[in-house]
């Protein structure tokens, strides 16, 4: 049994599309399997949470969407030696198919999930805030500042679902960093790396807690990331004035931006985090709210996807 995870408003719509193309190979192929689709925000986590909890045995569940919907459906599960994972990404981004590299084209995938021959065992983080009951595990990254800002604007942005149709989604980002890039407030921040002595900086932008090398549809913010070595891959910009952020964007978008002033990266098992204000904090593009005070890690189990 499979049970496929369907986003239908991903990539603008498209998802739905997408989805019909992979029922009518599998109704051909005479595939036994069931279509669950989501309908809200976190509901991709209440199904998977309800599979998991109703039946026995190791589940076969297949992810039909962007890396949010990714995002819901690692959050639904509890123990991941339960589940084997298939994704036919589907989704604006898709930064995790794009560092896993798995099939662009969704038959192709579909087959490959049908018939696996080889596994993957990925990392996957988890971020805790100190000061409330909330938890959240991610996939790909997890950022607090102006990427959580650019994420939140974009998936309100009416735009972005207009350019999408025509493949020009990119243009949504680079007008909203724009924008987030005057906007954003600074951050002062103390942070303790590996629960070892803490350390203070100011005129924080952003903290960004990196699984794989990419965010924002193929951004290179951490190029030396490696999603199978249980670390946490980081990319701090601070102490820097928001014209020289703006001719450094460039280095940071194409992943040539290590080792210059300001902008600071490293990799760690464990990062605390504690801000003079609330901040906003997305994971894998989705922005629940704002945090303070967090501890991120990641967990202590790989997640096992079909290559």
């Amino acid at each position: 049994m499979y049970y496929f995870i369907v986003n239908p408003n991903s990539r603008s719509g498209n998802g739905i599309k997408i989805w019909y193309l992979v029922k009518n190979e599998l109704d051909s192929l005479e595939v036994h399997y069931r279509a669950y689709f989501t309908e809200h925000n976190l509901h991709a986590a209440e199904i998977v949470q309800e599979i998991c909890e109703s039946t026995s045995g190791v589940k076969n569940i297949v992810v039909l969407g962007g890396d949010g919907t990714m995002n819901e459906v690692i959050n639904g599960i509890k123990d991941y030696d339960e589940v084997v994972l298939g994704y036919i990404p589907s989704g604006s981004s898709n930064d995790l198919a794009r560092s896993l590299n798995l099939p662009k084209d969704p038959i192709e995938s579909l087959k490959n999930i049908l018939t696996p021959n080889h596994f993957q065992y990925v990392d996957t983080g988890c971020l805790n805030s100190v000061s409330n009951d909330f938890q959240r595990k991610f996939t790909v990254s997890c950022g607090l500042g102006f990427d959580a800002n650019i994420c939140l604007e974009t998936n309100r942005s009416k735009l972005k679902k207009v350019l999408n149709k025509y493949g020009l989604g990119k243009l949504t980002y680079i007008m909203i960093t724009l924008k987030e890039l005057a906007s954003t407030p600074y951050m002062d921040a103390e942070i303790t790396i590996d629960n070892k002595t803490a350390k203070s900086y100011k005129k924080v932008l952003l903290i960004t807690s990196m699984i794989h090398k990419y965010e924002g549809g193929g951004l290179k913010i951490a190029p030396a990331a490696d999603p199978y070595d249980g670390k946490l891959s980081i990319c701090m910009v601070h102490g820097l004035s928001r014209l020289k952020i703006l001719f450094l964007l460039p280095t940071l978008l194409f992943g040539k931006h290590t080792g210059l002033k300001g902008i600071e990266t490293f990799d760690c098992k464990t990062l605390d985090i504690t801000l003079d204000n609330p901040a906003s904090i997305h994971f894998d593009g989705e922005v629940p709210g704002m945090l303070n005070h967090v501890n991120i890690s990641c967990t202590a189990k790989q997640l096992r996807i079909i290559k």
